[in-house]
């Protein structure tokens, strides 16, 4: 039999398949199952010099779970193995761990080629469910298991495909970079996984998801992470997944759009419905499967009108072209984001609460580039090797990357803040490429208390509305009533009123 200590690690893999991989709770599993033989070379997981970093724990981990599934199936064969109830449970956690670590390399391979990578993907699953059978249902149990070789197929893909991208597209190895590249996944899996793989694989498109930040803070990457990483259900009778996920992104540029236009683009249209309608016109929203996600750039812009049509629906899942009495079903998923305050837009009455409570049950908040930096060098450095290899070849972008760095530091400081985030220090780049030289278009906000003073007399605003944004600013950063209260020296029953 099992001894205590591999009982316990078969429980513990249960818990490995089901944590967040970006969270500090994955490193702490990690450690429990290897002891000494962990390896801790960063504190979070992420690209070094702009290049896919393995986590070198893994193959351990595989050996681990390769000894215990033999093992495990050695006894079974004896007959002195025969678990029931949390036992049999945490066994098919086991199995389902080896089968994503063995088809882990073919499935995140297959995630970077052309557009026929769901038919190339499906070649694994021949030999993915003979696995899974000596593994999980061809043993003599006593009660089935609650998992499936296609439901198991299509979740690995999908976890294989939101962590490439949001290591992709999320880079940096600070905290704060770790903490969203976290909340991206639970946006896509819940911090429930287990409660996700039983039902919420199926209904995450009724939760739309709000992502704020600045300008240049990456919502749109954000937005294209959760989008290719929605549940694609694998169908094993024709081997083939039911949609290809690089389809399942539908984006929507509202600041771009003149606001007379913004019903049309968003709903559609039948001809003859206005001046100019020659032909029926389809909108993202029509014809949008549950695995699809329509993203609405800039919210903010909606006119209050279309606002009430976008409110139906979201709540009814329904809505109707301009001109036409039909009413047509949205099936896909919203992701709305927005580089202004939704809550000021609602007291100055540009934009509706009921809109804005529909659509913050799920929320995002991007982090600035001088945040993501934190004034380390080579977070920085980071950050230039991702930018360079965009348009230098490996020859060239070392010594260019080096070039880029002493410049910035010399001339801009550690401290300079970034206002343009990643799009400023991708411009500052080019600049440098093209001139050797970058000046700021934007000036840098200093924060010294003498010149915050002189942007307070500068501001309009009343002490009382002075005091009512800086409360609200220390609640955007997750402080808590008490905690400002605390930070203010404000009562907290003042905090509260600013609060509300």
């Amino acid at each position: 039999m099992f001894t205590a200590s591999e009982s316990a690690k078969i429980k513990l893999f249960g818990k490995l398949i089901f944590t967040n991989p970006f969270t500090a709770e994955r490193l702490d599993i990690e450690r429990q199952l290897l002891g000494s033989r962990h390896i801790q070379r960063y504190r979070v997981w992420h690209r070094l010099n702009g290049e896919l970093s393995a986590n070198g724990n893994l193959p351990a981990i595989a050996d681990l779970c390769n000894y215990l599934v033999d093992k495990g199936l050695a006894l079974w064969e004896k007959g002195t193995f025969s678990p029931d109830g949390e036992a049999l449970e945490a066994w098919d956690l086991l199995a389902v761990y080896w089968l994503f670590s063995k088809y882990s390399l073919s499935m995140s391979h297959n995630i970077y080629l052309a557009a026929e990578v769901e038919e190339k993907s499906a070649l694994l699953y021949d030999e993915f469910q003979q696995d899974f059978d000596r593994l999980i249902t061809g043993l003599p149990r006593k009660t089935p298991s609650n998992y499936s070789s296609e439901k198991v197929f299509a979740l690995c893909h999908q976890v294989h495909r939101a962590f490439n991208y949001i290591f992709d597209f999320i880079a940096g190895g600070t905290t704060s970079a770790a903490e969203l590249r976290s909340a991206i996944w639970e946006s896509i899996f819940t911090h429930d996984m287990g409660l996700y793989y039983r039902q919420l694989y199926s209904e995450m498109n009724q939760i739309t998801t709000l992502i704020t930040g600045e300008s240049g803070t990456g919502k749109e990457l954000a937005a294209q992470a959760i989008s290719y990483s929605q549940f694609i259900p694998f169908n094993s009778a024709e081997r083939r997944f039911e949609y290809p996920y690089r389809e399942c992104f539908h984006p929507v540029q509202l600041s771009a759009m003149p606001p007379s236009l913004i019903e049309s683009e968003l709903f559609g249209h039948v001809k003859g419905a206005f001046t100019g309608a020659v032909n029926d016109r389809q909108g993202p929203f029509e014809n949008c499967r549950a695995c699809e996600c329509v993203f609405l750039d800039e919210i903010g812009e909606v006119p209050l009108d279309v606002q009430v049509k976008l409110l139906r629906l979201l709540q009814t899942r329904q809505f109707q072209r301009i001109g036409d009495v039909e009413l047509k079903s949205f099936g896909g998923k919203v992701i709305a984001a927005t580089n202004s305050e939704l809550a000021d837009g609602c007291r100055n009455g540009t934009f509706r609460q009921d809109l804005l409570f529909r659509i913050c049950s799920d929320t995002i908040r991007t982090v600035p580039l001088r945040t993501l930096l934190d004034g380390k060098e080579e977070e920085l450095r980071q950050f230039v090797t991702i930018l360079a290899k965009r348009v230098l070849s490996a020859q060239d972008t070392h010594p260019f990357v080096e070039k880029c760095c002493k410049w910035i530091i010399a001339n801009l400081g550690m401290d300079y803040p970034w206002p343009g985030n990643v799009r400023e220090l991708e411009q500052c780049l080019r600049n440098l490429l093209v001139r050797g030289n970058y000046t700021p278009l934007l000036k840098a906000r200093n924060t010294s208390a003498f010149d915050i003073g002189e942007q307070m007399a500068d501001s309009g605003l009343s002490a009382e509305e002075l005091v009512r944004k800086y409360v609200q600013s220390l609640h955007k950063r997750g402080y808590s009533a008490l905690k400002i209260s605390q930070i203010s020296g404000l009562d907290r029953r003042t905090v509260k009123k600013y609060l509300g």
